[in-house]
C-alpha cells in the first residue's frame, strides 16, 4: 500500500509539473536590485518569442542575447537570468564572470563602446515542455565609477515546432 501512495504522490507531482505555462510578467515589474539603476546597457534577445524543437528527449529553445552600450566603454561585474512564476522574477542563476567573456567574446568582462557582444547559442534546453518567461541583466560598471544596468524578458512557449526531415 506504500509504494502504491509513493507511486500515485510521484504520478500526480510530474503531471503538475508537466505542459504548464507561466504567466506573462507585468510590463513594469523588474527585479528590485535593478530599479535604481541607470539602464545603460541594451540587451536584446532574437527572437524575442521563442518556440522549442525536440531534439531526441530534450526540448531546445534556441536564440541569441546580444550587449551594447552606446554611453561608454562598461566592465560588467555581474550578469545573470530571472524566472517569472508566482507573481515575482526569481533569481536563476548569477553567472561566473569569466563565462561572459567566453560566452559573449568580451575581453576582461570590458564592453567597448558601441561594439556589440554577442551569445549565439544562448538556449534554453530541458526534458519538459513548457513556457514561460525570463529576464537576463547585466551589471556594470563605468570608467567613472558609475554602476549601471541592462535587462530584457524573453518568451519561451510551449508551441512545439515540428522539423521536417
Amino acid at each position: 500500500m506504500k509504494s502504491i501512495l509513493i507511486y500515485f504522490l510521484l504520478l500526480l507531482s510530474t503531471s503538475v509539473i508537466a505542459q504548464k505555462d507561466y504567466p506573462t510578467p507585468p510590463e513594469d515589474l523588474i527585479p528590485e536590485k535593478l530599479t535604481m539603476l541607470p539602464r545603460q546597457i541594451d540587451v536584446m534577445h532574437f527572437p524575442k518569442i521563442n518556440d522549442p524543437i525536440q531534439i531526441e528527449d530534450e526540448y531546445y529553445w534556441k536564440h541569441m542575447t546580444s550587449i551594447l552600450s552606446k554611453t561608454s566603454e562598461i566592465t560588467i561585474i555581474e550578469y545573470g537570468a530571472y524566472i517569472y512564476y508566482n507573481d515575482t522574477w526569481n533569481l536563476r542563476q548569477s553567472y561566473d564572470l569569466k563565462d561572459l567573456d567566453r560566452s559573449f567574446g568580451t575581453k576582461k568582462q570590458r564592453m567597448l563602446q558601441a561594439q556589440p557582444y554577442t551569445w549565439n547559442n544562448n538556449w534554453r534546453v530541458g526534458p519538459q515542455l513548457f513556457g514561460g518567461w525570463a529576464l537576463w541583466y547585466f551589471i556594470g560598471q563605468t570608467p567613472a565609477g558609475q554602476i549601471v544596468c541592462g535587462y530584457e524578458k524573453i518568451h519561451t512557449t510551449s508551441n512545439l515546432i515540428n522539423l521536417k526531415k
